[in-house]
């Protein structure tokens, strides 16, 4: 894995207000003397799209959206607010997906837009793909009903009845036209670049994080950035150091799933008891550190923690996750993984975690991000399934809903309308179909609020929410 280090002096949570282009001051401007966008974007050029998606503090996720019996797909990044967002529907004429497009739709979610980068069909036109696009994203839940698209030629930026020469200068005049004609004024929260893998390397905001210390961990704080609080998660920035100083015995699987090998890590708890088994599921960014603390912690907590590699096989000459070597190849990837393909594997990790001697009966699954949706669908597609967690992940259709019979934890940060979007609609069909359903939307907490404690009220919401999960994962599995 190549090492991304970023070293972020001021260690504060950032607010930024979306400034109208008519009230776009004159001293706001960009090295070579042009006018900088209200956030402050940049367009990347075919050549530094790359390096725009492997350090971006957003990560982009991916959409297949139905025309006729075939599929568009489609890359989404999300802006961090926590109303309503516009569309921006990023393309460039008669050309499949790119990176390039990939990378201005990173920067637009800048601007507080949904950005979709749709592929292209070979039955479809230009126009057509936009269109099909169009009419499914005005039934996105944070969605404000306002779409626009954005159309890239080899000299120009095509508003429709607009164009604008496909320069800084024009990204910025464009940008300017979209706010005022969509309204789009909104209160952003900007994360600085930081390394999604969380392997080998340093995240947001963070200074260098402590080699492996001799004796017991000191005492640490919730949100500290160089250390784990006890009896919580480890943050994005300690977590390869809870790993390499842990004293929870682990070992790795490879669990045949069809042809596949799915590459596993199990710790353990202490003691000699049964425990209950849970399968910890992974978001867009993959088994990282983090991910791996994850289970590392639940097993201090007293569970035999499951922690699958969804990557496997999925990586660069049929590598796994560790065999890629930039964040945005891992995200690439993961559009190559279907969700069938997931519940698959993450049932024959279940089926083989019940199997172990050491396993009382009792399971649960718990995810974060994309690893959040899954485990509610695994809630449906396993009926047998003690409990579930929930981390900003959305819920299921109300035909699926009625298959669960698990009680189900949901934790959502409030600057994450992405997903706090779909949570009302959500508790209304848990509770007509008399499920157990218990959602909790914490107060100026962000998107992956738990592994990035130290953000605003990231730190106040872990204090809550992880303590929380484990009361709940102890009532059902012990």
């Amino acid at each position: 894995m190549k090492r991304v280090a970023i070293l972020m002096i001021a260690c504060m949570f950032v607010w930024t207000q979306a400034t109208p282009a008519s009230e776009a001051s004159a001293s706001d401007v960009h090295g070579h003397g042009h006018a900088m966008p209200p956030g402050g974007t940049m367009l990347p050029s075919p050549e530094t799209a790359r390096d725009v998606l492997n350090a971006t503090g957003r990560h982009g996720d991916w959409l297949r959206i139905p025309v006729g019996t075939a599929e568009i797909v489609t890359f989404v990044v999300y802006p961090d607010r926590a109303d309503k967002a516009p569309v921006l529907i990023i393309s460039e004429k008669d050309q499949p997906m790119s990176d390039w497009m990939r990378g201005i739709a990173d920067q637009a979610a800048g601007e507080g837009y949904i950005a979709l980068v749709p592929d292209t069909l070979a039955f479809l036109s230009q126009d057509a793909r936009i269109d099909a696009v169009r009419k499914f994203a005005l039934n996105m839940p944070p969605v404000n009903g306002n779409i626009a698209s954005m159309t890239f030629s080899a000299e120009r930026i095509d508003l429709g009845d607009a164009a604008f020469e496909r320069s800084q200068q024009g990204w910025t005049d464009a940008i300017n036209l979209l706010n005022t004609r969509l309204e789009n004024h909104p209160t952003l929260i900007a994360l600085p670049p930081h390394n999604h893998m969380g392997h080998e390397g340093i995240g947001v905001m963070a200074t260098a994080e402590p080699g492996p210390q001799r004796g017991a961990e000191r005492p640490c704080q919730v949100g500290s950035l160089d250390c784990k609080a006890d009896g919580y998660l480890a943050g994005f920035n300690s977590a390869r150091s809870t790993l390499a100083r842990s004293p929870v015995r682990s070992q790795w699987v490879d669990l045949p799933v069809g042809s596949a090998k799915l590459h596993t890590k199990i710790a353990y708890p202490p003691g000699n008891e049964k425990a209950g088994v849970i399968i910890v599921m992974s978001g867009a960014t993959g088994q990282n550190d983090w991910q791996l603390a994850v289970g590392d912690e639940l097993a201090r907590q007293g569970f035999i923690a499951i922690s699958p590699d969804l990557h496997s096989g999925f990586g660069p000459n049929g590598g796994n996750y560790d065999s890629f070597e930039f964040p945005d190849d891992v995200v690439k990837a993961g559009q190559r993984i279907s969700s069938e393909e997931a519940m698959r594997r993450y049932k024959a990790a279940l089926a083989y975690g019940l199997k172990l001697p050491e396993a009382n009966g009792k399971s649960a699954s718990i995810g974060f991000c994309g690893g959040g949706t899954r485990s509610f669908q695994f809630a449906v597609e396993v009926p047998e399934l003690s409990a579930a967690v929930v981390y900003y992940g959305t819920g299921p259709t109300e035909a699926d809903v009625a298959k669960i019979k698990a009680p189900v934890l949901g934790l959502y940060g409030e600057i994450d309308s992405r997903i706090t979007s779909t949570v009302d609609a959500t508790t209304a069909t848990m509770r007509k179909l008399g499920k157990s359903y218990e959602p909790h939307v914490y107060k100026g907490a962000t998107h992956a609020f738990v592994q990035y404690q130290n953000l605003g009220e990231n730190t106040a919401a872990t204090k809550e929410a992880w303590p929380r999960t484990i009361a709940f994962l102890k009532e059902h599995l012990k």
